[in-house]
């Protein structure tokens, strides 16, 4: 009887712990981001607010040029939460990740726009939780809000 109570002890600590382990968001194929890809980003990353650290604001890409940007058409979009927002999205991999007001984050995949994972941290009450985000970084393996 006594090994019964503490097998069923040990399982309900056991069950308790991992329930308690921080789960993290991943995305397939994710490549770290290095000093040297903030150095030079891959042309179809955007990094930062102006994409690259001397804040040129320019894509490389040609796919979009006099001829054809008259055929641009709406392809996806997606709403962010209510409130106040002046980020920039930081595209790394072919994954857009937003900020969005309440501190949450999302990544959604740029090509379709389809949803990957969701963040939300959980503000303290005496925080203002519609406070405006002004951008994400990521560094390393790390979405830093």
């Amino acid at each position: 009887m006594l090994l019964r109570i503490y097998l069923t002890l040990l399982a309900c600590a056991t069950l308790a712990f991992v329930s308690s382990v921080p789960t993290y968001a991943q995305v397939r194929n994710f490549s770290p981001v290095t000093d040297a890809v903030l150095q030079n980003p891959d042309p179809g990353d955007w990094l930062s607010w102006r994409r690259t650290l001397d804040g040129w604001g320019y894509s490389p890409l040609d796919e979009i040029d006099t001829d054809n940007v008259g055929d641009l058409r709406l392809v996806w979009s997606w709403g962010l939460e209510a409130g106040v927002s002046q980020t920039t999205p930081v595209v790394h991999d072919g994954v857009m990740y937003v900020a969005n007001p309440g501190n949450v984050v999302q990544a959604l995949d740029a090509r379709n726009g389809d949803f990957i994972w969701e963040f939300r941290y959980e503000m303290d009450e005496r925080r203002r939780a519609g406070a405006q985000m002004r951008s994400l970084a990521i560094y390393e393996d790390l979405v830093i809000l």
